[in-house]
């Protein structure tokens, strides 16, 4: 019987969950786990994303907007949901009139007390543009080795073939086909299997016009087109009905080619794969190229595809050059750019800035400039200038924004941040370059159009991260980094169930320095291994003590940096030390920060899961301030949560509350055990109790202290 406590209760978490989708910026949907996967909300996000409306989602099964290839996925995904497990995947998700895209889907269960799943928040993101990226850049960067390894054209042309079939596969096969002589095509495939294709084919009329066109040909019916029938027998023989032309350009827009593309199904987002095939097209232009005429390869290198500016690499080798000893740098970011490629793709970014360097070129006054790509969202631009007038820069700057730029078809206006750094007899461009990605990232925090200019203050700020540099490397050699201790208890009897050590660092000549400040540096420094290490033999060191004194052991848990975490000889550098003080790996928890699986998910597994059979305890440091971890913990085979302290300071909201509950059951079904972080009161203690917490730290059990200190309370 549902009486109205169990609603008004279902209605609370309901509003928590919605709380909880509302803070993840995400397009996101809660659906009722209890009545057919009903939804019960969705945002506008998620409306925009399918192309519905709300009334066409609410009350619907969400599993509906599934793909019917998922439903293995599917029922991967309702399984663990209703055992009340986070799940990730990865699969097709279908819109309203629209192709499917593909999606990456997070689905948190929430339940109750009687381990019954009630809702599910599932956080839904478009990953096509990123799937199709990846692959991209798998394929360039093989078709670059092939390059640097000097393969024949025709291997080259079989790594884009295979490529695609692989990718596609078993939707398409593809062709690639190149000129030779005026009335001939060379004919590249990917499918092995087709051995009596000719290698080369008549350049028929069809083909010409195709490669005349600027867009694709879609033909519903080979029959009704004249190309040569081995190529026909092909398609035949691997079932695809329908054929897709493309041509294919060199940046000089000359014809050298085209794809042959034969699919079992047209797919009505034709323009997102013209796009996609553009870009496979000039990297079949780059090999092309590159066969006949070595030295424009050497040239496009320095070129970036995507808007045929100079890039990074090719602004260095000419500016460096050319470019004299006084002069400035300046980086521009359009602001909005990162908006822009969410909203109509990353072609539309790369069409803004190849806009801006246009306006830019065509408003400059003298031939002193130079104009390149940096990173993805914004330009480069040396100015040999000495004595440059940068108010006359700042109204070239309004006036070529104050035109809109038309993109994908529509007007879009922008704001554009600038940073700029000198550069002379004394700063060299390499310096300048630096400052000024340092002063657009200034600029960034600024309202509207902005100018930033690298001043001497950022070069101090820069030079006391140098002097903390400098003491610290002298403090690690000196080992001046010592260790205070912090217990955490075991909430039901509040008896010491384990030990934190936290580096302190109190240098002789800037006193006190905080974790929060040299850690950093360490790690940027590329030392934060050795400061992990010192740690460590600090902590053996005492066990050690308590061990030849006959004194009770307890765990003790120590940081590791993400850097040294995935250190190729970390493992066994611990096991070495361990075994040097002669301490059981058991006494020993190594922590780590949540992310550490999203930085490379196999090797993360590789490392914990050998630390785990030499018989050390991992624990996730500060767990909860990121999310999309969350599908990375479930697989990676850790022994303790810390739940960061920022969710205990606010438990007695409705909202965190509910987030704490939730974390606490992933750690039971996941075998872990949760330590919550921050306890500072005894109602604190209470709520995590009854939560089924096992463990606790912070300051209302102790406050982190010194060896001796902890000695006296162990010894009690």
């Amino acid at each position: 019987m549902v009486t109205k406590a169990m609603i008004r209760e279902h209605e609370m978490l309901l509003n928590t969950i919605r709380r909880l989708g509302d803070n993840s910026k995400e397009s996101y949907v809660i659906f009722d786990a209890t009545k057919n996967h009903c939804v019960v909300e969705c945002n506008d996000f998620f409306c925009t994303l399918t192309n519905t409306t709300r009334s066409q989602i609410i009350n619907s099964d969400y599993f509906l907007l599934m793909s019917n290839e998922e439903q293995k996925t599917i029922e991967m995904i309702k399984e663990k949901i209703h055992s009340g497990v986070m799940v990730q995947a990865k699969l097709h998700h279908s819109c309203f009139d629209k192709p499917p895209f593909w999606a990456e889907i997070q689905a948190l269960p929430f339940q109750n007390n009687n381990n019954e799943t009630l809702f599910v928040l599932v956080v839904v993101k478009d990953v096509t543009y990123y799937h199709i990226e990846e692959f991209l850049m798998h394929l360039e960067k093989a078709m670059y080795e092939a390059i640097e390894k000097d393969y024949s054209f025709d291997k080259k042309m079989s790594v884009i073939c295979s490529s695609l079939d692989e990718f596609f596969m078993p939707k398409i096969s593809s062709m690639v086909l190149v000129k030779v002589e005026a009335d001939q095509l060379q004919v590249f495939k990917g499918n092995e299997k087709i051995k009596d294709l000719p290698e080369r084919c008549e350049n028929k009329d069809f083909f010409k016009r195709v490669m005349q066109g600027e867009t694709s040909i879609l033909v519903k019916n080979l029959d009704e087109i004249d190309i040569p029938i081995e190529h026909k027998m092909f398609a035949d023989s691997s079932e695809m009905s329908f054929g897709w032309f493309m041509p294919i350009y060199t940046q000089q827009l000359q014809a050298i080619g085209l794809f042959a593309i034969f699919l079992k199904y047209h797919s009505s987002n034709q323009k997102f794969y013209e796009n996609m095939f553009q870009k496979i097209g000039a990297l079949v232009a780059l090999a092309y190229s590159y066969e006949r005429i070595q030295k424009k390869i050497w040239d496009l290198a320095y070129i970036d595809i995507t808007t045929g500016l100079p890039n990074r690499h090719g602004f260095l080798n000419k500016v460096e050059k050319e470019y004299g000893q006084n002069g400035n740098i300046k980086i521009l970011k359009p602001s909005e750019f990162h908006q822009i490629v969410e909203l109509y793709g990353r072609e539309a970014g790369d069409e803004l800035l190849r806009q801006i360097a246009k306006r830019l070129n065509e408003e400059k006054n003298d031939d002193n400039e130079y104009i390149a790509r940096f990173t993805s969202s914004s330009l480069i631009i040396a100015n040999a200038t000495s004595d440059e007038d940068f108010f006359y820069y700042k109204r070239r700057i309004k006036e070529i924004i104050r035109q809109p730029f038309i993109v994908g078809g529509k007007q879009i206006y922008i704001t554009l941040k600038t940073g700029i750094a000198l550069y002379n007899n004394e700063i060299k461009i390499a310096d300048a370059i630096r400052f000024a990605d340092n002063a657009v990232s200034f600029a960034a925090n600024k309202p509207g159009t902005h100018m930033e200019i690298f001043t001497q203050e950022r070069n101090d700020v820069l030079e006391q991260q140098m002097t903390v540099l400098n003491h610290l490397a002298q403090a690690i050699k000196n080992k001046e980094i010592s260790v205070n201790l912090q217990p955490k208890v075991d909430l039901r009897t509040g008896e010491i169930q384990s030990i934190e050590a936290l580096a302190r660092w109190i240098s002789p000549k800037l006193g006190f320095v905080s974790p929060a400040i040299f850690i950093p540096v360490a790690e940027s420094a590329g030392k934060v291994r050795e400061i992990d290490n010192q740690i460590l033999e600090i902590v053996l060191s005492w066990l050690a003590e308590r061990k030849r004194l006959g004194k009770k052991l307890v765990k003790v848990a120590v940081n590791i940096s993400p850097d040294h975490f995935y250190y190729a000889d970390f493992v066994q550098d611990t096991l070495e030390l361990v075994r040097k003080y002669d301490i059981d790996p058991r006494y020993i928890i190594l922590e780590v920060t949540e992310n550490i699986g999203l930085v490379d998910f196999q090797t993360a597994f590789s490392i914990i899961q050998e630390l785990k059979e030499y018989g050390f305890k991992t624990s996730v440091d500060d767990f909860g301030t990121g999310f999309s971890s969350l599908s990375y913990l479930q697989r990676l085979p850790f022994t303790e949560l810390k739940i960061d302290r920022s969710f205990i300071n606010d438990i007695n909201d409705a909202a965190t509350l509910a987030i704490v509950r939730s974390i606490i059951q992933l750690t039971l079904n996941l075998g872990m055990t949760s330590v919550a972080e921050g306890i500072e009161n005894k109602e604190q203690v209470e709520i995590l109790r009854a939560l089924d917490c096992k463990v606790g730290q912070g300051y209302f059990y102790y406050k982190p202290m010194t060896i001796e200190q902890l000695d006296a309370i162990l010894d009690k």
